[in-house]
């Protein structure tokens, strides 16, 4: 008989939600994560929980930044990551323009997808944080409870546009802390 190695996990945006959303991030010397981004991202860490980015880089089909630009910048965010002693397990971005159509991009399923093929993850024990109302579809598609954290410069109407939509949203964060302090008292009652 196998034992069942699925593990909780929390999907976390980028931009708005691990580090300040100044529109297109295009060099590593523009990236600063939040300044609770270590220790929350740690304390996932120190949970067994597995952490992973799912973020929209439509900025590599415009042309604002390339491939390896971007991978810098993820260079960054790791190394700033482990400076605090925490880690992300992987980064899964869509880089197509919001035109393309296609099912990688925010709020579809795709980089979910993508993370569920190569990871074993429990979608009953798993979490989508983000700053946007895509965010918070975006764990409604996938049947994860989804946090919004209120610190991407377009939170408010963000809020209003879930509540219009009538988007299940698992709770409502000041800050990254906020969301993890939730999301680690839920693991424990999800067990």
């Amino acid at each position: 008989m196998s034992v069942d190695q699925s593990r909780a996990t929390v999907f976390f945006d980028r931009d708005g939600t691990l580090n300040p959303d100044t529109s297109y991030i295009k060099t590593s010397g523009e990236f600063v994560l939040f300044p609770d981004a270590v220790t929350a991202v740690k304390r996932c860490n120190d949970a067994g929980i597995l952490v992973l980015v799912v973020t929209n880089q439509s900025g590599l089909a415009r042309g604002y930044f390339s491939q390896a630009d971007l991978d810098g910048i993820h260079r960054c965010l790791r190394e700033q990551l482990r400076d605090g002693g925490a880690w992300i397990d992987d980064i899964f971005i869509c880089p197509h323009h919001p035109d393309d159509g296609c099912q990688c991009r925010k709020p579809n399923p795709g980089m979910i997808e993508q993370a569920m093929a190569r990871y074993p993850i429990d979608l009953a024990k798993s979490y989508v944080v983000g700053d946007k109302s895509i965010d918070v579809e975006l764990a409604a598609k996938t049947h994860v409870k989804g946090l919004l954290v209120t610190t991407g410069p377009t939170s408010a109407e963000e809020l209003r546009m879930i509540r219009a939509h009538h988007l299940p949203v698992a709770y409502v964060a000041e800050c990254l802390q906020d969301a993890v302090d939730w999301i680690l008292a839920d693991v424990e009652c999800v067990g």
